[in-house]
């Protein structure tokens, strides 16, 4: 497996959930060659100084600006004239930026806690508070839990849409999170209790699914795995996206009878062991983006 130094960071967003319109915003200001640190960002992007840092927080999270830079990813994605999806209109690019921002190979987050460590399909916030000190490793000091619970209650917030443990800030709640309309956690009658939505995910098209098993692969150094590691580990598209075998499994098939990924995704069953085979390199996924942000043009 490729070694990536992992930087656990549990602060940045200010409590602010991703809102409509950031990425776009800050790929745009980074773009003209400006600096979050800027005197004038709190001018340039019409916000207060703590958006400020969660708009960078978010862009930088999600892999769209890194180290001050717009990243060829952002730049593929977003650009005006020839990005894949300037105004991020298509649900298919939140599942992407999802897959970007939970699966981070550098940053671990509560996200990475809660859609990779918490194994619960049922949970409430103090359980992945414990999953974060669990992914914590044991030379490394764990911040204070007040600020891993700060954490944890923005991601929830940003899938999930319900009010902030601080009461007196609960007015800010009416600006919605794109990433609530995956659906991917709902809160149970119970209030303090959350449930994963597990399996198929009519708005997720198997070009995304493929991107992320040829990242998830390609990171491991592996052109193939049991179906039961794409699912279940830390970190995979089966854990990140909340797929059940069926789903996963459909989403290989529909690659493989592809004509033009046919030779490059394969779901093989033999002696009872079931394994997912790509040979399509990280440098390379993003051909799968390719054709399905231009499918149906000439």
């Amino acid at each position: 497996m490729k070694h990536i130094k992992k930087k656990y960071r549990f602060s940045g967003h200010q409590t602010f959930v991703l809102r409509f319109g950031w990425l776009e915003k800050g790929f745009a200001f980074i773009s003209a060659g400006k600096q979050f640190s800027d005197p004038n960002a709190i001018v340039d992007l019409g916000v207060g100084k703590n958006m400020v840092d969660s708009i960078r927080y978010w862009c930088e999270l999600t892999g769209i600006v890194e180290n001050g830079k717009v990243t060829p990813f952002g730049r593929k994605l977003l650009d005006e004239e020839n990005g894949w999806d300037p105004f991020l209109e298509d649900n298919a690019s939140w599942w992407l930026l999802h897959w970007r921002l939970v699966a981070n190979p550098v940053f671990q987050t509560a996200g990475t806690a809660l859609f990779s460590a918490l194994r619960k399909p049922e949970f409430s916030k103090h359980d992945v508070v414990e999953a974060v000190l669990r992914m914590i490793p044991p030379e490394k000091k764990a911040p204070a839990e007040n600020i891993i619970m700060r954490d944890v209650d923005c991601y929830i917030r940003s899938y999930c849409g319900i009010r902030r443990f601080e009461k007196k800030k609960v007015k800010e709640e009416s600006f919605d999170c794109p990433l609530q309309d995956l659906h991917l956690i709902q809160p149970m009658i119970d209030g303090g209790m959350f449930r994963f939505s597990i399996g198929r995910k009519a708005s997720l098209p198997p070009e995304i699914i493929g991107y992320a098993i040829c990242e998830y692969m390609g990171r491991r150094n592996k052109q193939s795995t049991t179906i039961q590691e794409l699912l279940y580990k830390q970190c995979s598209p089966g854990q990140v996206f909340m797929l059940d075998e069926n789903a996963l499994v459909e989403a290989v098939q529909e690659l493989q009878e592809d004509r033009r990924w046919g030779t490059m995704f394969n779901f093989t069953e033999s002696a009872g062991i079931a394994q997912i085979h790509c040979s399509l390199v990280p440098e390379e996924a993003d051909q799968l983006l390719d054709s399905y942000y231009h499918r149906g043009e000439a």
